[in-house]
């Protein structure tokens, strides 16, 4: 199974990429073109904003430290792929001096020097493209590497988005960090405009059982507390695996005949090479999902990292839901 942004920051290895305020020196105002006023003032209850090029700034990360950058990072390296995508969606892509082997969107992140895997980054590598931030995310990350970083004397911020507020949250920061407020609020706005267009009609559609399968081999699903259970649950679905304790549950073959949901969800990146769900296991011939066609293949870089294409994700998910047998 590849390895992939899942919860982590801890010493053990991730399952998969599935995928909180500092207010000092907080500016007294900042016109932002066009963006509402409430984007705007969420985007300044994450932190301090930056008004111009080389300004101080201090956000405070998903794990409550204050981060504090002396001037606008030039040299970034980013260890996940949500953040480098996050990075190129609100024009700091210029700023991105290293990525990930799997940071593969945009195109013009392919053409950024790596630096090893997510939980398995090569510290000479990052050290020697001399970065003034280095990002990481708890889904993604090792602990034991965030320590060895924390002691390089660079700025390290972590993110940790586990619901879309999550997701606009770290996109705000980023955005505060290397100086581009503006463009990640109109990447939020954008962002918004979508996920209020797709859950306007929710009210009025029938909800069905379902299951997001995130590994065939071993079969596991995504449980509760992650963004991908809240993309579920809001574009209507009623998540079998939700009254789990753990946000990437491992699931028994047999539980998902029990449960026999109506949709199954399966990332593209998933395994099981080209057998198909019944060549692997025989007996789901009889879940209603696999009987009546409703087994969708999705995209797991658009689905499961939780960054601006998050509610394109929605979207999908929510079309795919209510669409006819």
């Amino acid at each position: 199974m590849p390895a992939v942004e899942s919860p982590c920051l801890a010493s053990r290895p991730v399952i998969r990429y599935i995928g909180p305020e500092s207010n000092a020196g907080m500016c007294s105002h900042l016109v932002l073109p066009r963006m509402p006023l409430l984007l705007l003032l969420a985007v300044v209850a994450n932190g301090m904003l930056v008004l111009s090029a080389g300004a101080q700034v201090t956000v405070t990360d998903d794990l409550r430290r204050a981060v504090t950058l002396p001037r606008t990072p030039e040299r970034i390296v980013s260890l996940a792929p949500s953040i480098t995508e996050t990075l190129f969606a609100i024009g700091a892509g210029n700023q991105v001096a290293g990525v990930t082997d799997y940071c593969n969107y945009p195109e013009e992140a392919r053409k950024k020097p790596r630096v090893g895997g997510m939980i398995n980054p090569s510290i000479e590598t990052i050290v020697s493209l001399r970065p003034d931030l280095i990002i990481l995310s708890v889904e993604g990350n090792l602990r034991d590497d965030f320590q060895t970083l924390t002691r390089l004397g660079t700025a390290v911020f972590v993110t940790n988005p586990r619901t879309l507020e999550g997701i606009h949250k770290s996109i705000a920061d980023l955005g505060m960090l290397t100086g581009r407020t503006e463009e990640s609020a109109r990447v939020l706005w954008s962002m918004q405009s979508l996920e209020r267009a797709v859950l306007a009609p929710m009210k009025m559609r029938i909800e069905r059982s379902a299951l997001l399968i995130v590994s065939l081999h071993p079969l596991i699903v995504a449980g509760s507390g992650t963004f991908l259970a809240e993309i579920l649950a809001l574009a209507g679905g009623r998540n079998l695996a939700a009254s789990s304790p753990s946000a990437y549950p491992q699931f028994s073959r047999e539980a998902v005949v029990d449960g026999d949901p109506e949709v199954l969800f399966v990332l593209s990146d998933a395994g099981g090479g080209s057998q198909s769900l019944t060549d692997l296991y025989p007996e789901w011939r009889r879940v209603r999902a696999v009987r009546n066609g409703r087994v969708y293949y999705v995209d797991a870089d658009i689905l499961s990292r939780p960054g601006p294409r998050a509610a394109s994700g929605l979207e999908l998910v929510a079309r795919l839901l209510n669409a006819k047998p």
